[in-house]
């Protein structure tokens, strides 16, 4: 089944005369020259390469909506992976099919069904990391000319054909392009080639002109390769390292410690433990979620703790500490930044706390809405030296990476 991520978004997001767009992405592939790689799930730039593609379609205005079309055994995941994503626009993740053409003229079905389907559709290869915001303009402009249109550039190597190994013809270099993607095509145009061409074609294009269509071209850019073989991969990070890549990091430190009184719970990490003592605090005193909290508004230059959340604040008092993680990372999120990665300590002499580490980096996770691949958190003792380590005390200290795209 189709999973419809985000119905609650309007499908028209501008008034900008190029709009009327939107944008079926191809990742149906078994990327069968990776050796057994899924090179979709592959990070450029501390993102997946299909994450490029759909943040630069998610920022353009001129996108009302797209379609990921999938392998089957990928749908679930790709979609859980798009609805935490907080993107703007709807998009819809379903199946492909036996051949591209036939996963495209799945993602052509689910526009329609959905009603997503605008007056032009770009087709665009997920495997295709460095899409950009001009491109999709300038082949948005060339299709409303001629109806279809797709991005190329000159060829750099002589091209020879060969037949038996041997060399029997050598075309002129200058009449010669290679192809790339996002195509652009008149709606009507692209279902119409669909609905009557079923000879094997490479791409869309190719489609279009079996079926007696024009195809005008457009500026593509060399750096907007296909990731196909391995070594393109590290072709891939020397692009976006060549330009200085596509995202800026913070980082921020927090630190929090608070006394233990008597008579329990205590309240770490989000969890109640059974324990004879608690920590002193006029929130829940949660030393570990205010240290997160400390680091998420030190990376982002909002100010300290106590700053935005005062203990003078009767609205603060026995507050759940997770609210203020959430309100930290939300603050930051309105500044572009989320969160790449989070590594806390938490100083104790006891309790004992390793068998809660799992649920306090779950916890922690949820609270700033990212995977828990991304939030380390460890135990440490002071081995009986100071306050903490006379039982008087418990700390936390953490790190966070913030990450922001560049627009």
């Amino acid at each position: 089944m189709p999973n419809d991520l985000m119905t609650d978004v309007p499908t028209q997001r501008s008034n900008d005369p190029y709009a009327g767009l939107s944008v079926i992405i191809v990742a149906a592939g078994q990327s069968t020259r990776m050796e057994g790689v899924d090179k979709l799930a592959l990070d450029i730039g501390s993102r997946s390469i299909l994450w490029h593609s759909l943040e630069v379609v998610d920022r353009s205005p001129l996108v009302s909506g797209a379609v990921v079309v999938t392998h089957e055994t990928k749908v679930a995941d790709i979609s859980e992976s798009i609805a935490n994503g907080n993107f703007s626009m709807p998009i819809r993740v379903v199946s492909g099919g036996a051949r591209r053409q036939d996963s495209v003229r799945n993602g052509i079905g689910e526009l329609d069904r959905a009603q997503m389907a605008s007056e032009f559709i770009a087709v665009h290869d997920a495997a295709r990391p460095f899409v950009n915001e001009d491109m999709l303009k300038r082949g948005l402009a060339a299709a409303r000319h001629v109806g279809a249109a797709i991005p190329v550039v000159p060829l750099k190597d002589t091209i020879k054909r060969v037949e038996h190994g041997i060399v029997v013809d050598t075309p002129d270099r200058e009449a010669m392009f290679s192809v790339q993607t996002p195509q652009v095509f008149r709606a009507e145009i692209l279902r119409a080639a669909h609905q009557t061409v079923e000879a094997d074609v490479t791409d869309d294009a190719s489609m279009v002109e079996v079926a007696g269509g024009l195809v005008a071209t457009f500026e593509g850019a060399y750096e907007n390769i296909k990731i196909t073989t391995p070594s393109d991969i590290d072709i891939a990070r020397a692009i976006a390292a060549e330009s200085g890549g596509e995202w800026t990091y913070r980082w921020g430190s927090g630190f929090d410690g608070h006394k233990l009184l008597e008579g329990g719970p205590l309240k770490l990490g989000g969890c109640e433990i059974e324990f004879d003592m608690r920590l002193q605090g006029h929130s829940d005193g949660d030393v570990l979620f205010h240290a997160v909290a400390s680091a998420i508004l030190g990376a982002a230059g909002l100010g300290d703790l106590g700053g935005r959340f005062p203990s003078t604040d009767p609205k603060y008092a026995g507050a759940d500490s997770s609210t203020f993680i959430r309100d930290a990372t939300l603050e930051a999120r309105a500044l572009g930044w989320c969160i790449d990665h989070l590594d806390a300590t938490i100083i104790a002499q006891r309790p004992r706390l390793a068998a809660y580490v799992p649920d306090f980096e779950a916890n922690i996770a949820d609270a700033v809405d990212t995977e828990t691949d991304r939030v380390n958190i460890k135990v440490t003792s002071t081995d009986e030296v100071g306050a903490i380590g006379q039982g008087e005390g418990i700390a936390a200290q953490a790190i966070v990476t913030l990450r922001r795209q560049s627009s």
